[in-house]
């Protein structure tokens, strides 16, 4: 048991050096934290920079042409679009209201429909 409470003591004894260390890098004890620049930030108007969309660069197609290709293979409401395993899996209704999955590849070919 005396390990217990030493660990207990331990962690509560560290509790208090955090006021304590802001008052140090303050210079003197009761003193507010120095003053502190701020970072340099740019001021250009394209701050914060854009990242590219991973569907655009990362893969072959973008999201919008494996939706484009998917509905030329009979998709009319489209559901979901995801990305699993190299290839886009488009899912939605054809024009009968039935489930329809057209997989595309990342040069844009039809790998599979699947009406459900």
């Amino acid at each position: 048991m005396p390990t217990r409470r030493f660990v207990l003591i331990a962690c509560l004894g560290l509790v208090p050096t955090a006021p304590v260390l802001a008052q140090v890098s303050s210079g003197e004890i009761g003193a507010p934290p120095l003053d502190v620049p701020p970072p340099d930030v740019p001021t250009s108007p394209a701050y914060p920079p854009q990242l590219p969309e991973a569907d655009d660069d990362d893969y072959g197609i973008s999201r919008r042409e494996a939706v484009r290709i998917a509905r030329r293979n009979g998709v009319v409401d489209v559901e979901s679009v995801r990305r699993r395993r190299g290839v886009w899996i488009v899912s939605g209704t054809d024009d009968d209201d039935e489930d329809i999955r057209v997989v595309v590849n990342d040069e844009g070919d039809v790998i599979a429909v699947r009406r459900d």
